[in-house]
């Protein structure tokens, strides 16, 4: 008891009062209100004001100094883990850590195409810098599921994939004025904002829905000169997120998207002041064995190039399926699972998701391997001025162009500007052999595919 009254005479009259005045305060407002048990209420202040004395008496003892210094390593965390500063992010934007680059650089968010931008034209060593490894960018992609996650509301799930794909167009810009960098899509919503310079630097955030994260607060880490710093674990963390990214053409992807984009703006078709050019009548076709992100890309680019698209779909009857001795897996029933009506399903259903109109395309069975037959049909209900929108992947491809041509139709090939063919990151096997194994296949797949397999998958249990 002597002690108890010692310790407290050792506190500062002020304390003492202090305690009185927050109790009786407390009391009045508990009565005020007509808490019905303003006894918590009373018990909530008397711990805060225990808290504040017992804190004073732990301070004194070990000196104010000491007391102060071992508070800032335990919140700031700046002699153990090397945590420098926690901030909101809009006080340390990242434009400000990623000026300092000197040798890497990744970064991994939403979308950031104004940072991205800004960091890039105006920073010496991204002007300079001749290997693509050393800057990684990795951002959400726009076809993701995850998007309903950022927002309830559908107009802002709409902005934030369209920031994506202007952040895509913007990146592929500066690729064709001669940066260097890589870039990958990630499937899901990020779990944090990364931003990493020259390895010992990290910039981390999170994510809320609903808001760009500009009020969240934001953690930088140094560590340099620091073993126990957690900045090369989250270049690990970086890493790790990284390999489940996915590749893609960055400049198919900017083509098929960004018009599309500003036609889902309900804006003009300009860009520099040039107009991007439609034909009368388009024409995209595949197996789509099943419809993925890479095929969602393709009939995207080809409706956004056509006025009206006729959208083929190979192999049609998947009962009577033709041998094909370039892609022998054409001609098996393991790479035909879904039929002519799925698959229209999964187009139709993805397309309207992103808003395009039913009247802007047709989907129509399309015997490619018959071409004396079904390109006289198209030719007798679309008309000769049909221009068909390819992608060449490999001979198969080649070969199917040489067959168009030689019934005197027009063939438009998406080419990437670096080689002759494209590159597939995303295909038909892989992704069927991921629904044979329920595993992440959602991850790439568009809208109407996930409706027409769940619920095939679904009725399979």
């Amino acid at each position: 008891m002597k002690w108890v009254v010692g310790w407290f005479r050792g506190i500062p009259s002020k304390f003492v009062a202090l305690f009185f005045v927050v109790m009786v305060a407390v009391m009045a407002i508990a009565l005020t209100v007509k808490e019905a048990d303003p006894y918590s209420y009373v018990v909530s202040a008397a711990f805060f004001i225990i808290g504040i004395i017992v804190s004073y008496n732990i301070a004194a003892a070990a000196g104010v100094e000491s007391a102060l210094a071992h508070f800032k390593d335990v919140v700031v965390g700046s002699t153990n883990i090397g945590l420098t500063s926690i901030k909101k992010l809009s006080d340390t934007p990242p434009e400000s850590i990623s000026k300092k680059t000197k040798s890497s650089f990744r970064f991994f968010g939403i979308a950031g195409e104004k940072f991205l931008k800004e960091t890039l034209e105006k920073t010496e060593f991204f002007r300079r810098n001749k290997t693509p490894g050393l800057v990684k960018i990795m951002l959400m992609d726009p076809f993701s599921n995850d998007l309903d996650r950022l927002s309830a509301d559908k107009g802002k799930q709409r902005d934030f994939r369209n920031k994506i794909i202007s952040t895509i167009k913007m990146l592929n810009d500066l690729r064709e004025n001669g940066y260097h960098f890589e870039l990958r899509l990630y499937p899901k919503k990020p779990p944090l904002r990364l931003l990493i310079v020259d390895g010992v630097v990290t910039a981390l955030s999170v994510y809320e829905a609903d808001s760009s994260g500009w009020k969240n607060a934001q953690l930088i880490f140094e560590g340099k000169d620091n073993d126990d710093s957690l900045a090369p674990y989250f270049v690990e963390t970086f890493d790790d997120l990284w390999e489940r990214g996915v590749n893609i053409n960055l400049d198919q992807r900017a083509g098929a998207l960004y018009p599309f984009r500003l036609e889902d703006q309900s804006l003009s078709l300009l860009r520099h002041g040039s107009k991007v050019e439609k034909v009368k009548i388009g024409m995209v076709h595949g197996r789509f064995q099943p419809f993925h992100h890479e095929h969602f890309e393709y009939v995207l680019h080809g409706i956004s190039k056509s006025e009206f698209c006729i959208i083929g779909i190979t192999q049609p009857d998947i009962k009577l399926v033709e041998e094909c001795q370039i892609l022998p897996h054409r001609g098996t029933l393991e790479g035909n699972p879904y039929s002519f009506e799925d698959r229209k399903r999964m187009i139709t259903l993805s397309l309207t998701s992103w808003g395009v109109s039913e009247k802007r395309y047709k989907i129509v069975p399309f015997k490619i391997d018959c071409p004396a037959a079904s390109l006289p049909e198209i030719k007798l209900e679309f008309g000769a001025e049909v221009v068909h929108f390819m992608r060449v992947f490999s001979e198969w491809e080649e070969y199917k162009k040489k067959l168009i041509e030689d019934h005197d139709m027009v063939v438009e090939v998406f080419r990437p500007s670096h080689s002759d063919y494209m590159t597939k990151n995303v295909t038909g096997t892989l992704v069927r052999e991921l629904i044979s194994s329920r595993r992440n296949w959602k991850d790439f797949v568009p809208f109407g595919t996930r409706m027409v397999v769940g619920a095939m998958l679904g009725r399979s249990k």
